[in-house]
Formats: C-alpha cells, sequence, structure tokens
C-alpha cells in the first residue's frame, strides 16, 4: 500500500472538501460555539490556522457558497504568518465579511504557562488583542499543541471563553481531525455519515489543496510561498522607488 492510499491523500483536496459540507447538510445543522445551548443533531466545525490564513480563506469561501457558517481560530504566536502583515490580515477579515466566527488559537508554550491562571491572564489578553484588531466579539478559544497539562485543563470556559476542550466536547461529541494531514482517529467522510447527533470536527485548511499532494508538499508550498512573497515584496520596493538590487554579480 502506498502512502497516498494509507494516508487517504485523495481525501485533502477542496473538491472533496465542499462535497463533504454537502453531506454534512443533509443530516445535520451547522453550528457555531456558542449557539450550542439545548441543540442537538449538529455539526461544529473548526478550523486551527496554523499556517495559512490563504487557505483558511479558501475554505471559508466554500463554506460560504454551501450556507454554513463556522469558526476559525487565529494562533498570534505563529511561525508562519503574522496577523499584522496585510494579506494574513486581509485575509482573516475576508473570513469575517463571509459571516465566519473567529476565536483565538491559544499557545500556552509560547507563555511557558503552568497553571490554570496564567491561562486566564494571557487568554484575556489575546482575546482583547484580537477583539481591538478586527471589531468582532470573541466567544471561544482552542489551545494550541496540546500536552497533559493542557488536557486537564477542562473547565467550560477561561477569561469568559468557551473551551474547545472542555468535558464537554470530549465526552459528549463524536470527534474527528486532520492533524498533521491525515485522520487521527477516523476519516471525517465516514464520522459524518454515522449514526452520532454531536459532531466536532476539527481541519486545519492548509491540508486542503485544489490538487493531491502530499502532507510536506503542502507544507513546503506554504514555507516557499511565505519566502516567495517577501522576496517579492522587497523587489516592488526597490522599483517603486527607483532603486537596483545590489548582488555580487
Amino acid at each position: 500500500m502506498t502512502n497516498r492510499e494509507k494516508y487517504y491523500f485523495d481525501d485533502f483536496t477542496t473538491a472533496n472538501y465542499q462535497n463533504l459540507i454537502r453531506i454534512g447538510k443533509e443530516n445535520y445543522d451547522f453550528k457555531l460555539y456558542h449557539e450550542l445551548e439545548n441543540q442537538d443533531n449538529f455539526i461544529l466545525l473548526r478550523h486551527d490556522i496554523d499556517f495559512s490564513p490563504q487557505r483558511a480563506l479558501r475554505c471559508a469561501q466554500i463554506e460560504n457558497a454551501e450556507g454554513v457558517r463556522t469558526t476559525y481560530f487565529i494562533h498570534l504566536h505563529s511561525e508562519f504568518y503574522n496577523v499584522f502583515e496585510k494579506e494574513a490580515f486581509n485575509s482573516i477579515r475576508q473570513i469575517i465579511e463571509l459571516g465566519h466566527d473567529v476565536g483565538v488559537h491559544f499557545d500556552t508554550h509560547f507563555y511557558d504557562i503552568q497553571t490554570e491562571d496564567e491561562i486566564r491572564l494571557h487568554l484575556n489578553e489575546e482575546k482583547l488583542l484580537l477583539e481591538s484588531l478586527f471589531k468582532v466579539k470573541i466567544h471561544s478559544f482552542s489551545f494550541h499543541n496540546t500536552n497533559a497539562f493542557i488536557l486537564n485543563c477542562r473547565k467550560p470556559e477561561y477569561a469568559g471563553l468557551i473551551n474547545c476542550y472542555s468535558d464537554f466536547f470530549q465526552q459528549e461529541m463524536k470527534y474527528c481531525s486532520d492533524s498533521n494531514g491525515y485522520w487521527r482517529y477516523e476519516r471525517m467522510e465516514d464520522v459524518i455519515r454515522s449514526k452520532f447527533r454531536k459532531l466536532h470536527l476539527l481541519t486545519h485548511c492548509e491540508w486542503w489543496t485544489e490538487e493531491v499532494m502530499s502532507p510536506w508538499q503542502k507544507i513546503q508550498r506554504a514555507i516557499d510561498g511565505r519566502a516567495d512573497a517577501c522576496k517579492q515584496l522587497y523587489s516592488d520596493l526597490l522599483h517603486r522607488n527607483n532603486m537596483i538590487n545590489v548582488d555580487w554579480d
């Protein structure tokens, strides 16, 4: 068996993503985190933006075309994008304009957090920053790169934000994730076609591309794309100011 077959490379295309949304709509309502009270038979679809706001926007456009709203979690300490850069900022702003929710993708490792009080402190700081930057109300957060400590932080809320890793989401919902570019538990299509009434689905939009690629190819493309964009910005700056790019030759 090839890796393409073993890890279902063909699942992770934008065409199949749209197909999965359509399958989900047949039997479920798509809900946001702050809409779950007294709800049953729903899909809660979230996206952790780890690498690419641009790919997140593509998924948001597909969802908007299908008439569903989902939640995008913004990572303020990503090494792969910066929300203060114009392209990343504009991509997230367009996601919001399409009617989707945004939340905090919270990295406890950045602060070396050891206590729940530290979570509340720094999570509140990031919530206020994102609310100010994007002029939206933040309702929820997800942890980035979970460990034993994080997985034991299971209160319903921290800093007034719904905790995606609370007991409710871990114990009462069927979970599916595409972390690292492959299905970590079950294939999403199998979960959506199951008999479970409450589904919690996680995608990372960098894995969903127009053509079939390996996960490593997708990461390499994200890295190269960011580097090429930075080089183009510098070249454009030189051109606008009638300056030359001086190298050895």
